[in-house]
């Protein structure tokens, strides 16, 4: 097999780019971790590891270039009760086909929040403090984060996919707020029969986010990588998967692997479709175990999926795609 047929030289422009931005990429450690949740019921079944296999409604946020494998127009709603009641994650996606079904459109929503965020001032008054008051409760906040996208991906050649997405995002923070603007790059090549590869480099040029306190930071890019393999058995379709990120923000202990001021964590994840009407799934989310189940009726899929955690409560997302 010829080299440049496993690593397009796509792939091989984003690796290099993103090797360079790493090494000035330390100072914004855990800026962008609301956008690392992920969308979709199937995907967390499988464990996250979607990179190499989105071609639906959730490719906005997964790998713009899924899109030139859009054949109908199709519309994605996802509730998810993250870590119990912890964080409420809803998402709002839509894609259809253009140019002759060489390429496709996206465009989606996410909002993520949640409340009793406890507001204290300095109102109390205490004689026992060298400033005569100390801090006291004074009101309950919630919080929440929008992201928009829009997203475009197409074919470059027979076995090559590429595309972009831009990203407005607003953060509504208790007291304050914050907005910001990103894009993502994705690849997607066929390596062999039925094995795909994948490559997204999130907020590829520093996604900045400006505050309402004047402060300002950047979330920096991280790269995605994915393998999918898939084949059927009579009545059977089987898909494997499995995907790495990959971030310089020096993450140490927080990581499953970290060397130096790089860490990764994986994703790995499996599934079983019956006569392409139910479909079982298992996987790993950077260690934790995750599983669901999806059928379909007509025009509509119904996917369902749940995450466990050592320290936090399990997570539990859910969604419908209507096919037009």
């Amino acid at each position: 097999m010829n080299m440049f047929n496993f690593f397009p030289k796509s792939l091989g422009f984003i690796l290099l780019f993103v090797f360079l931005v790493g090494d000035t990429a330390s100072g914004a450690k855990y800026s962008g971790e609301f956008l690392e949740l992920g969308v979709s019921a199937r995907s967390l079944g499988m464990g996250g590891a979607y990179t190499a296999i989105a071609q639906d409604a959730s490719s906005p946020f997964y790998n713009p270039a899924g899109l030139a494998e859009v054949r109908d127009r199709s519309v994605m709603f996802m509730h998810a009760e993250t870590f119990g009641s912890l964080i409420n994650h809803d998402y709002l996606g839509g894609v259809m086909p253009v140019r002759n079904s060489s390429a496709g459109l996206g465009a989606a929503l996410i909002r993520i929040g949640g409340g009793n965020i406890k507001i204290t001032e300095l109102t109390v008054d205490d004689p026992n403090s060298p400033y005569g008051q100390r801090f006291g409760y004074s009101k309950t906040e919630s919080h929440a984060d929008y992201t928009a996208f829009l997203s475009y991906g197409t074919k470059w050649s027979k076995n090559l996919q590429v595309g972009l997405t831009t990203k407005i995002i607003y953060r509504d923070i208790a007291t304050e707020s914050a907005y910001g603007l990103g894009v993502d790059l994705g690849v997607r090549s066929r390596l062999y029969k039925n094995l795909w590869g994948a490559a997204v480099l999130k907020d590829a040029t520093a996604t900045f986010l400006s505050y309402s306190t004047g402060t300002t930071e950047s979330i920096y890019p991280n790269l995605k990588l994915g393998l999918a393999y898939g084949f059927s058995k009579s009545d059977f379709i089987f898909n494997l998967a499995g995907d790495a990120s990959i971030k310089f923000e020096h993450r140490d202990e927080s990581a499953q692997l970290s060397v130096g001021g790089a860490s990764s964590d994986f994703m790995i994840g499996g599934e079983v479709i019956f006569r392409n009407r139910i479909a079982g799934r298992v996987g790993a989310f950077r260690g934790d175990l995750t599983a669901g189940a999806g059928i379909k009726l007509g025009r509509f899929t119904i996917d369902a999926a749940f995450l466990t955690h050592d320290e936090l409560d399990n997570s539990y997302r859910v969604n419908l795609i209507g096919t037009f």
